[in-house]
Formats: C-alpha cells, structure tokens, sequence
C-alpha cells in the first residue's frame, strides 16, 4: 500500500449493509477528511426521475441500472470528479458496493480500502430501527442483503462481498461504539504513516 504523490487520499470503506460503514465514515469525517456516500449519487439519479419514496430496492435498482450503462466504476468516477472539482486531497468514501469501484479509487487516487464486518443479527437488528428507508422484517433482510453481498448479481451489479475480500483492512462492527472509534483511530495512525 504505498502512497503516490499528487493523487488525492482517499480511504473506502466497504461492508454489507448494517456493518457500520457509515459510522466508520463519520469517525473518519470528524478527523478532517471529506466525506462522500457513494449512494448519494444514485439519490440524485432517483430524484432526477421524478422518485420520491427511495428504498433500499430502488437504490440496487438504479446503481445497477448506472453501473450497466456507465460501467462498473461509474460511482467512483464521479466521487474522484467531485474531488478535482472541490480542489480536495483527503476524503473517506462510504459504500464502496463493486469491485470496479475499487479498481477506480486505485488508479486516480491514494487509496486504502476498509472492510467493516458485523454479524447478520446485529446487522438486522441496527436497520431495523433506523427510519430511514423502508420498514424491514427478517425476509426482506435477507433478500436485500443476499442481493448487496452480490449473490445472484452480474459483474455490473452489487458486489460488496467481494469488495470485502479485496479490502486491505478489516474491522469488526459487532462492539459498542467507544470500542469501534478506538479500533478506527489506530487505523487511521497506522495508514497516516505509510
């Protein structure tokens, strides 16, 4: 993992759904770096086609459909765009879902790709509370997470167990919060002074 010059650094982090990505990427947003979802992209698509009521679903949905017409790295593409426009050297990317994601973090950037791992229970257990996509039972768990890890999924499709098995270092997200942050700040120490 060696750092090149005049590229932007940029940490990934990768994960099914519930992991705690997003918490990883908060931590890591709070030491300064920029942080951009990768999904965010895909929610101004569905906004751009008149989508009002978004769903996990409908977000598989429309970043497959963007990554068939676009290619694989399509979301990373335009997280690098963002970055040269803002003029920015530092960011942490949550949700990197695809391997051709990856292969364009690594070309157009310093990149280090983080894999956040949790149970299944505690990952059903975490979404089920949240109130921000759709109200999820164990079926509709297990369907929208067989889907996202890329079970039944072509090559333009989600990937995220795959990206997982690419990472360059994985962390467990089953502990409490405090044990998490620690856990994410000897990361950062460790890949700040490659």
């Amino acid at each position: 993992m060696a750092l090149t010059e005049h590229k932007p650094f940029i940490i990934g982090i990768t994960g099914a759904f519930g992991s705690g990505k997003s918490t990883a990427a908060n931590f890591f947003e709070d030491k300064g770096l920029k942080k951009i979802v990768l999904s965010s992209f895909i929610e101004e698509e569905a906004k751009k086609r008149g989508i009002k009521k978004i769903t996990r679903k409908l977000l598989q949905d429309i970043g497959n459909d963007l990554r068939d017409k676009f290619g694989s790295g399509i979301l990373a593409k335009k997280a690098v765009l963002f970055l040269k426009n803002e003029r920015l050297d530092r960011a942490v990317v949550d949700g990197v879902r695809n391997l051709g994601e990856v292969e364009e973090f690594k070309k157009n950037s310093n990149f280090v790709l983080i894999a956040v791992v949790a149970n299944r229970k505690t990952r059903f257990e975490r979404l089920r509370n949240l109130k921000r996509r759709e109200k999820l039972n164990w079926d509709t768990f297990e369907k929208l997470d067989r889907r996202d890890l890329g079970i039944g999924e072509k090559q333009t499709g989600l990937q995220t167990a795959f990206c997982i098995a690419s990472a360059d270092i994985f962390v467990e997200g089953n502990e409490d919060i405090d044990e998490f942050r620690q856990k994410l700040d000897k990361i950062l120490r460790r890949i700040e002074n490659l």
